[in-house]
């Protein structure tokens, strides 16, 4: 089993934690144990994501990344948080509109919703149209989202047809 205490593992330990693992009922653990911990994790994860979002838009604000040297925030990010620069520039995207949509905000703090459907839904919902995205109902909506246009416009709702800007053969 992987343990908790070491950072630094090797890949053959990896290996052979993987391999050990595959029997892991021999040391004491089960499906619904491992699960539970799962759960508690993502949930921990997306309460992070908010923290995260709200320390962005505030160190972006302060320009910490000035003082320390950094040509640009986004660099700052990339070697703070280890993110590329767009994945650098598309969590402040979101963090800039979790600000405008507390809802969504609150229901991924919460660890009702993840990352990924809320970076999705903030793709789309509006402070007028939040409601109608709300991320509690959201779980069949996030893939039809994701088919919004490039052009479509932000503010449509989840029973608004996407606006096809082009025809492809």
């Amino acid at each position: 089993m992987f343990e908790r205490s070491s950072v630094h593992v090797g890949a053959h330990e990896v290996v052979s934690g993987i391999e050990r693992e595959r029997g892991a009922r021999a040391d004491g653990h089960d499906w619904r144990s491992v699960d539970r911990q799962l759960r508690s994790l993502a949930q921990r994860r997306a309460a992070l994501d908010v923290e995260e979002a709200r320390l962005l838009l505030l160190a972006r604000r302060l320009d910490v990344h000035v003082p320390l040297g950094y040509g640009t925030f986004v660099e700052y990010v990339e070697r703070v948080l280890g993110y590329r620069p767009r994945t650098a520039q598309e969590r402040l995207r979101v963090a800039e509109r979790l600000e405008e949509l507390p809802a969504t905000r609150a229901a991924l703090a919460a660890g009702e919703v993840s990352y990924s459907a809320v970076r999705e839904l903030t793709r789309v919902a509006t402070p007028d149209t939040e409601e109608a995205w709300s991320p509690r109902s959201a779980a069949g909506r996030c893939a039809r989202s994701s088919t919004r246009s490039p052009g479509a416009p932000r503010a449509i709702t989840p029973t608004t047809r996407p606006i096809r800007t082009s025809s492809r053969a």
